[in-house]
């Protein structure tokens, strides 16, 4: 278990390394940073790069600006934790947080497995189950995600449960309604299993319960309004539309009770398309051997929130199983199948069965590699085979490097515009947004500003457009935008594909020759591809 726990970190840590080294890190890796590292200098959770996805930016058409708080969006308290420690270790301090905790989650469940059952050798293969798990490899090795802190947080509650450390179980109790808006429903689901299991606990249990969906209730319809009206006007809407019909805002009170008046509707969310309801559950239950599926108490504990997955819709696929929102699953899943063990211990004696079992983990783990979980392997498997698009670990670790060369000619402090690959990179600042969507903000006091300098990797839009239409939209955004900048910037710096430009500054030679070739070969590769 040791050993597994071990790999798990260090192989953790070395592809978060990696992805940060060859630009595999994205936008909400930079969101983070930025929300975090603005708690420095006296602004907490203030992020321009959030602002781009606010309902002001998007449906209102105005600038990101400078001041807005995620608050509105996504209500995370608990981040403010992690700000002396990215004040310490800048970039590398999200991916240490990420792989740390996850780490940490798989030794308290073999804690709790260690205190519950009576074989060791039982303890040990689901914690191995956990750290083989598709559900935690692939969240754990992309973007930094808050839900990250969720495992921990529920397992420790439990853990605290079962063996009455009152202190530990309060602790964990406020902690995770802290770590989003939504995880309080994760404590709806631990009241359920209490009542059920534990009756004698019911005040327990009605006290989680209470603190759970009220504190939900509480931040999404009273505080989250107080930062923005991001949560009633985008997240709501997109997410849960099918139950409101043609209205452009709801909360989060109103949608539960217009779906509860639509039983039908809710129906036919939680089953359909039924063959992706079935792979999800199959992907979460196989490094277990499939025992959550046929566990009481995996389904009382992780019911809620997979509830609340199989309801949603949206743009990224809540039932992606390589995705953060698949951690909301995890601690119930595999709380509840160390309880279904306690009750079938002699289960684990057949040989058999144990090899069964191993086979799974083993599976679970080839799976996970063969799908390139948020292209954390792409340096080993390709990103698309039809059309063909792979770059080889030289390649992506010199254009890395021409990249990241060329983002240390922007000063600390400056305002940016940048592609998504380099956001990462220049988050530490107070006005960063992303590029082609816009180079002008609206600084503190309300006045719109063109940003200092705009970084461009057209090399990767490039070579990913070729197989996937978002970021081929991308680049035809980005070549468009060049052509009808709203202020006069001059080319500085070109290397690799990599573009640097400044507003109000010459251009500057054989830089800007080097981007008008590129951008002739780009247009005539675009032009040649089918849309």
């Amino acid at each position: 278990m040791l050993a597994a726990a071990a790999l798990f970190a260090l192989t953790g840590l070395m592809l978060q390394w990696w992805r940060l080294q060859v630009l595999t890190a994205s936008y909400d890796q930079g969101i983070f940073l930025q929300a975090i590292w603005s708690g420095l200098h006296g602004h907490p959770f203030e992020s321009t790069l959030s602002s781009q996805l606010s309902t002001n930016v998007i449906h209102a058409g105005e600038p990101p600006a400078v001041g807005y708080h995620r608050l509105g969006q996504h209500f995370t308290p608990v981040l403010l934790l992690w700000v002396p420690l990215v004040g310490l270790l800048g970039i590398w301090a999200l991916p240490l947080v990420q792989v740390g905790l996850m780490t940490a989650a798989g030794l308290v469940l073999h804690l709790i497995a260690r205190k519950r059952l009576e074989d060791p050798w039982l303890a040990a293969f689901l914690a191995c189950s956990f750290f083989g798990a598709n559900a935690v490899i692939g969240p754990t090795w992309g973007n930094f995600t808050d839900l990250a802190q969720l495992p921990l947080a529920v397992l420790l509650l439990w853990y605290g449960l079962q063996r009455r450390l009152w202190w530990l179980l309060a602790l964990a109790a406020v902690a995770v309604p802290m770590i989003r808006e939504d995880t309080g429903v994760l404590l709806v689901g631990v009241s359920l299993w209490i009542l059920v299991r534990q009756r004698q606990r019911w005040p327990l249990a009605l006290a989680l319960a209470a603190l759970g969906l009220g504190w939900v209730l509480l931040v999404t319809n009273v505080l989250m309004p107080l930062f923005s009206d991001d949560n009633s006007r985008r997240f709501m809407v997109e997410n849960f539309g099918q139950y409101i019909g043609d209205a452009d805002q709801a909360s989060s009170l109103e949608v539960l009770l217009k779906a509860l008046r639509q039983p039908l509707v809710v129906l036919r969310e939680l089953i359909w398309p039924p063959g992706e309801t079935l792979r999800y559950l199959l992907a979460q239950g196989l490094p277990l051997m499939l025992v959550p599926l046929i566990s009481l108490d995996s389904w009382l504990l992780m019911g809620m929130p997979l509830m609340g997955l199989l309801l949603a819709q949206g743009a990224n696929n809540p039932l992606s199983i390589n995705l953060r929102y698949a951690l909301l699953v995890v601690p119930g899943l595999f709380a509840g199948a160390i309880e279904w063990w306690g009750r079938h211990p002699k289960a684990f004696a057949h040989r058999r069965l144990r090899r069964v079992w191993a086979g799974c983990i083993v599976l679970s783990l080839l799976l996970t590699l063969l799908a390139n979980p948020n292209r954390s392997l792409s340096f080993l498997i390709p990103d698309s085979v039809d059309p063909w698009v792979y770059s080889s670990p030289a390649l992506q670790w010199s254009h890395g490097a021409s990249a990241r060369e060329l983002l240390r000619q922007i000063p600390k402090g400056a305002s940016v515009a940048a592609t998504t690959t380099l956001i990462p990179h220049l988050a530490q600042r107070p006005v960063l947004i992303r590029f082609p969507n816009g180079v002008i903000y609206r600084d503190r006091q309300g006045d719109n500003r063109a940003v200092d300098w705009i970084a461009i990797d057209l090399d990767w839009l490039r070579r990913y457009g070729v197989a996937f239409p978002r970021d081929r939209e991308a680049l035809e955004n980005s070549l468009e935008a060049l052509g009808s900048l709203p202020e006069p910037y001059g080319v500085r710096a070109f290397a690799d594909g990599v573009v640097l430009l400044q507003r109000n500054q010459p251009d500057l030679q054989p830089a800007r020759g080097q981007l008008q070739e590129l951008m002739s070969s780009i247009q005539l590769q675009l032009d040649r591809q089918p849309e």
